[in-house]
Parts: C-alpha cells; structure tokens; sequence
C-alpha cells in the first residue's frame, strides 16, 4: 500500500524530502496557489552565485526559508479546512425524511402547478446566475484592484529605481567635478610651489648677492682699516723715529753737556747707552715683527723701554726726565686714546659684524622656518587630502555596498511580488476552473430541469388535449344520450376508455387513477340501477370524470 506524504510528514529529519502524494495536500496547494515544489527544503550553497556576498546569500537563504515556512503554514490550514469541507459534506450525505413522508400517510400532499414549478425553477436559476454575476463582478473587482496595486507597485519601484540612477549620476558627476577640482588644485598647489622655489631662488640669489655686496663692503672696509692701520703705524714709526732723532739729539747735548759732569760715569752711560740703543733696536723689531699684534702690547713695551731709558737718564739729569716723562704722558695718553680708539673701533666692528652675522643668521633661521613652514603646511595638506581621499573611498564603498544591498532587497521583493503575482494567477484559474466546472455542472443541471419541464409540459398539453377530447365525447355521448335516452351510451364511453388505457400500458399515477376507478365504480352502480334510478347518479358520475 502506498504511503501518503502529506504536508506534516514530507521533511526528513537529516534535511532531506520527500515528494508530497496526499490529494489534500495537493488540493490545497492548488487552492492557495502554491507549487508543492516550493515547500521542499533547499541547500543554502543553492542561492549563490556570481557578484553575491555571503550576507546577500543569508539574506535571501533566510527569506526563501521564512517565506517556505509560511507556505507550508498556509496550506497546512488550507488543508484542515478541505478536511473540515469534505467530513461535513460526507456527514450532508446521509438520508433524510420529506416533507411529505413526515407529515404522515394520512395527510395529502400540496400540488404545485407546473407553473409554479417553473416560476419557481427560474427563480432558482436567476437567483443562482445572478449569485455567480456577483461573485464573478467581485472576483473582477478584486483583480483590478490586485492589478491596480501592482502597477502601482511597480509604478514605484521604477521611480525608486529611477531615483537611485539619478543619485548615481549625481554621485558621478559629483566624483567628476571633484577629480577635476582636486586635478586643478594640484595644478595651482604645484605653480605656487614652482612660484616658491623660484622665489626662494630669487631671494637666495639677491642674498648671495647682497652676501656678495658685504663681502665686498668689508673686505673694503678691511682694506681701507689696513691702510689705516698702515698709516697709522707708519705716522707712529716716523714720530717715534722722529722722538728717537729728538731724543739722541737731546741725549747728545745732554751728554756734551753733562761730559763733563759724567766722565767719571762715561763707561757706565755708554753701557747703558748701547743697552739702550741695543733695546731700541730690540723694540724696534719687534715694532717690524709684531705689526699685526695688540696695540696695547707694543705700548707696553714701549711703555717699559721709555720708562727704562727716562728712568737711567733720570738718575743724571732732572730736567731731562721730567720732560721726558711730559713726553711719555703725553705719548701714553695719545697711544692710549689710540687704542681706545682702535679698540672702539674694533668693538664696534666685531658689533656690526656679529649684529649683521645674526641679522643674517636670524634671516636665514626665518628662511628655513619658513621653508619647513611650507613644508609642513604642504605636507598636512596631502596629508588631510589622502585622508579625505580615504574616507571619500571608504564612504564610497559604503555606499557602493548599500546601493548593492538595495538593489539586492528590490530584486528580492520583485521577486516575491513575481511569485505572490504567479499564485494568485495560479489561484486565480484554479478558481476560474473551479466556477467553470461549477457552471457546467449547471448547465448540466439546468438542461435536465428543462428537459423534464419541457416534459412536464409536453405532459400538461398532452392532458389537456386529452381532457379536451374528452369532453367533447361526453358532451357528444351526452347529446346522443338525451335525443335516444340510451344511458347506458355514458358507460360503454368509460369503458372503452378504461380498455384504451389499459392498451396504451403508461403508469399512471394516483392523481390519473381517480378518475377512472370512479368511472368504473358509476358504470356499475348505472347498470344495477336499471332505468328508473339512472337520471339521479349520472351528474356526480359526469363531474367527476370532467
């Protein structure tokens, strides 16, 4: 015997299926519309394919599984429902009494004319046809308003799909204009780079330039102190040249004066004279050797070698030290304010040269701050532009994913609108097949009744024809009756009638069998009677036959 696999028993507990056979099943799946293909189970590698990421395939393995299981639902109770149908319509089955039968043998049934009857039969069928008019204007209603919401569905899905195009193009032209504005930005960034570096080459070169200028200034500067130095060096070698002249001619008239005061000392002025020509040719050299050296020690030793000479002639001659020393002040002084004066010179030079080395250094600190300002600025710009290049790439590709999913959920409802469209088309004929088969069991119907009422009424004329011809042999064998007073003319009538009929073999039924057994019950009470009792009995007998 063959097992039935109904919608509860069809899923196998390792996964697998088996296909469904049950007809109430089936019957309910064409009832709702639904492929019994549609509630078996599927594997989830099944749903991916190409240009899908595994979310995509979850989600629509997860949606065909929800929407699987409430198919199953639906045609589980679809199923109890034709279940409930068919126990009723076993249970509407069995006998029932008739009116007739429960109003007991002894009660006579209510006749109804054949008009009646067929008033009452097209009354059935107007009200049947005009129930299926309404039930086929409504089921029309409802497909329209179905198709109505479905082009307004898809009205709607093809603006939103229409939308999501113009976002795209507005999203490309918005990527357009910013490849170009970033493309013309790095143009204008790299002319002012250009611009920088040639200004930095420019003012790099005017300070060569002007480094050059200053060179050159100080190095005429330089120049023009040496030759000062030089005059100066040369002025104080001719004074003391000069002092030296003045001082041996001063010393010679003080020894010609003095010889003889000092002959006793002659060997010892003389000693000391050459000591003194020998220091004075000492310092002389080392005035010649000691050019470039400080000022202030070639005035120290002259200084010394004055004082060591003033201080030996000193020792002789009072007069002559104290011009000697008015000298030395005088020399001192002058050599002092000299030097000062060199040396103020020197500071304020070494001053100007540091002031200018650290206006240069300052200048070329700021430069270089400048230039790593630049560098710094540049770099935080490319920076911020890779960084806004990532996020703009990263936003994209959010938005490149959203825009998929989108895409991906509107085809997933496409779909399911497909599919709702498809069951309720396949709804929709087996419907349509249902009231088709409905009206041809209608039609059969309605033929049937028309045929038996075209019988009836064939029936009906052949009665009334026949109650017709009927009368009119009563009213002949009535009239025949009376001119022969042979009553006996009424009852041969009857029972010719009663041998045709018994001829003809047609069942009649009680109604067509009154008639006639009381037709057969007056003929024998006429022939007993005789003819003195005939004339009271033949009005109820003529009645009755009529």
């Amino acid at each position: 015997m063959e097992v039935l696999i109904t919608v509860d028993n069809f899923e196998q507990a390792n996964g697998t299926y088996r296909e469904i056979n049950s007809p109430r099943t089936l019957e309910a799946c064409l009832r709702t519309g639904l492929d019994p293909s549609e509630l078996y189970p599927r594997s989830k590698r099944l749903f991916k394919e190409k240009g899908m990421t595994p979310e995509m395939v979850t989600i629509k393995y997860d949606t065909f599984e929800h929407k699987r299981r409430e198919k199953i639902n639906t045609v589980r109770k679809e199923r109890t429902q034709v279940m409930s149908f068919s126990e009723k319509k076993s249970r509407s089955k069995s006998p029932t009494t008739t009116h007739t039968d429960a109003a007991g043998a002894g009660a006579a049934p209510k006749q109804l004319t054949p008009e009646e009857i067929r008033l009452a039969e097209e009354r059935k069928a107007a009200a049947l046809i005009e129930i299926e008019e309404k039930r086929m204007e409504a089921l029309r209603r409802r497909q329209q308003d179905e198709l109505n919401r479905i082009i307004e569905r898809e009205r709607t899905l093809a603006e939103t799909q229409a939308k999501i195009a113009r976002a795209e193009e507005e999203e490309r032209k918005k990527k357009k204009l910013h490849d170009k504005k970033v493309a013309e930005e790095k143009a204008e960034e790299e002319k002012r780079r250009q611009a920088r570096e040639e200004e930095l080459k420019r003012i790099e070169r005017e300070e060569a330039a002007r480094r050059r200028a200053l060179g050159r200034r100080e190095a005429e500067v330089a120049e023009k102190l040496k030759k000062q130095q030089l005059i100066k060096e040369r002025e104080i070698a001719k004074h003391a040249r000069e002092m030296d002249e003045e001082r041996k001619r001063k010393v010679e008239e003080a020894r010609q004066k003095t010889e003889a005061l000092l002959k006793a000392q002659e060997d010892v002025a003389e000693q000391n004279r050459l000591k003194m020509l020998e220091r004075e040719r000492r310092i002389v050299q080392q005035l010649e050797e000691k050019k470039e050296r400080k000022r202030l020690e070639l005035e120290e030793q002259r200084e010394k070698s004055t004082k060591r000479i003033m201080e030996a002639i000193h020792k002789r001659i009072e007069e002559h030290e104290r011009v000697e020393q008015e000298y030395d002040a005088r020399q001192t002084q002058a050599a002092q304010r000299a030097k000062e004066k060199h040396k103020e010179e020197l500071d304020a030079l070494k001053k100007q040269a540091t002031q200018r080395t650290e206006r240069n250094r300052l200048r070329f600190q700021r430069l270089v701050d400048a230039y790593q300002h630049r560098m710094d600025h540049r770099q935080e710009i490319i920076d911020k532009r890779n960084e806004r290049d990532q996020v703009y790439g990263r936003i994209k590709a959010e938005r490149d994913q959203e825009i998929s999913m989108m895409k991906f959920m509107t085809e997933l409802k496409l779909q399911d609108k497909l599919e709702n469209v498809e069951r309720v088309a396949r709804m929709n004929e087996f419907r349509r097949l249902q009231i088709l088969q409905k009206i041809y069991t209608e039609d059969n119907k309605y033929e049937d009744i028309k045929q038996q009422r075209q019988a009836m009424l064939a029936r009906h004329n052949d009665e009334a024809k026949n109650a017709l011809a009927r009368k009119h042999e009563i009213a002949d064998t009535m009239e025949r009756m009376r001119m022969s007073n042979d009553f006996t003319l009424l009852d041969k009538l009857f029972a010719q009638r009663n041998k045709k009929e018994k001829r003809v073999g047609t069942a009649k039924n009680d109604d067509d069998d009154g008639p006639a057994t009381a037709a057969g019950g007056g003929g024998a009470a006429a022939g007993g009677g005789g003819g003195g009792g005939g004339g009271h009995h033949d009005a109820p007998k003529l009645h009755q036959t009529i």
